[in-house]
């Protein structure tokens, strides 16, 4: 990881506690299932993310029509393996392994119809650095961490419905940077979360 891009994310992710206390911001802790859209041949392996899982906290930060949103998020993808053939449909051997990464997005999101009634529509745009936190490496396949490159960007866009305390976020990543090492293509991720906020 390159090293100012290395503070950024520390910087990102030190904020979350920092400002959880202040009397303007919301905390809002989620979880959800997100999609992945990325395919790569390495060697003789097909690599294709899926489905995944993440769990994270999102601040609010400001009282006003603008405000500013960090977050922290751990997700969990699944990757389908496949080896030895040309084209994935054709299966001679294939595994699931999964990856694990953190997110830190940034963004800055717009209260639609305000946020103290009983419904509360917000729309939110920004940034997304990603860092891999490892692999579940399995026997047999060639397949690791050091497949995938560490630290990544995305830009991202979302919308979010509150109900009372409750929340629902819709969002789309698109990948800025390469999500393996040795292949092209970023990875495109769709996340639908719920959570609450307080």
């Amino acid at each position: 990881m390159k090293s100012s891009a290395k503070i950024l994310f520390i910087a990102v992710a030190a904020l979350i506690p920092s400002v959880a206390a202040t009397a303007q911001t919301q905390i809002n802790p989620k979880v959800g299932v997100n999609f992945s859209g990325v395919e790569a041949k390495l060697q003789d392996i097909t690599a294709e993310t899926r489905v995944g899982w993440n769990a994270g906290v999102d601040l609010r930060m400001g009282d006003k029509a603008l405000y500013l949103q960090p977050g922290l998020h751990y997700y969990n993808f699944t990757a389908r393996l496949v080896e030895g053939v040309e084209h994935p449909d054709d299966i001679a051997f294939s595994d699931e392994t999964t990856i694990q990464a953190l997110k830190a997005p940034l963004n800055i999101g717009l209260r639609l119809t305000g946020d103290n009634g009983l419904i509360g529509i917000q729309a939110r745009g920004g940034v997304t650095p990603t860092y891999i936190l490892g692999v579940d490496e399995k026997n047999g396949i060639d397949f690791n961490k050091e497949d995938l490159n560490s630290f990544t960007w995305g830009a991202n866009v979302g919308v979010g419905v509150n109900f009372l305390f409750l929340t629902a976020d819709l969002n789309y990543e698109i990948g800025l940077d390469d999500f393996f090492a040795n292949a092209e293509g970023g990875n495109n991720v769709l996340s639908l979360s719920v959570g609450i906020k307080f």
